[in-house]
């Protein structure tokens, strides 16, 4: 009986010492297609986090300042320097339009295994935003997209992409 014991207790443990194998090695094994990770808290979504609530609150010398000089915004595939993007922002300003960005956005980051080849940039960060405009006591909802992509802890290229149309019929 105490044979059959220890035989059975032998077994279990092969048993579940073959399970945990091949659970670690499930997890350790590496999609070929694979090129990155992605991650839903990092430094660089607090700074995008951070960056756009900048904007929203007209915080623009703290907001050129997560830029690197030389970064490049794609404004609706427009092509403009962080200058040109806190005038635009300025001038919005100036013409009653305020600007609120939803407090839940969609967020995360995209670390790739291999810096780009040309920018050798591994890090980007997409959001999606409600973000509401409005003027005296009008205002439109429209979804706003962001992508920034992130080298040394600064934003060196942004690309925004929403529906224009309904900014501009406030302003009217």
């Amino acid at each position: 009986m105490k044979k059959s014991i220890v035989v059975l207790a032998i077994a279990a443990l092969l048993f579940i010492s073959c399970k945990k194998e091949d659970a670690a090695s499930t997890v350790e094994a590496k999609n070929t297609d694979q090129v990155g990770i992605v991650v839903g808290k990092s430094a660089n979504i607090e700074m995008v986090k951070k960056v756009t609530a900048m904007a929203e609150n007209s915080d623009f010398p703290n907001f050129k300042a997560s830029f690197a000089p030389n970064a490049v915004i794609h404004d609706n595939m427009n092509d403009i320097t962080i200058e040109e993007n806190i005038k635009i922002l300025e001038d919005l300003k100036a013409q009653g339009l305020k600007i609120s960005l939803g407090k839940k956005p969609l967020v995360w980051e995209n670390i790739n295994d291999k810096p780009d080849e040309k920018t050798g940039v591994k890090n980007y960060v997409f959001s999606y935003y409600g973000a509401t405009f409005s003027k005296g006591d009008k205002s439109v909802v429209i979804n706003y997209n962001m992508i920034f992509a992130i080298k040394d802890g600064k934003i060196v290229e942004e690309w925004d992409i929403y529906d224009s149309a309904p900014i501009l019929n406030l302003l009217k």
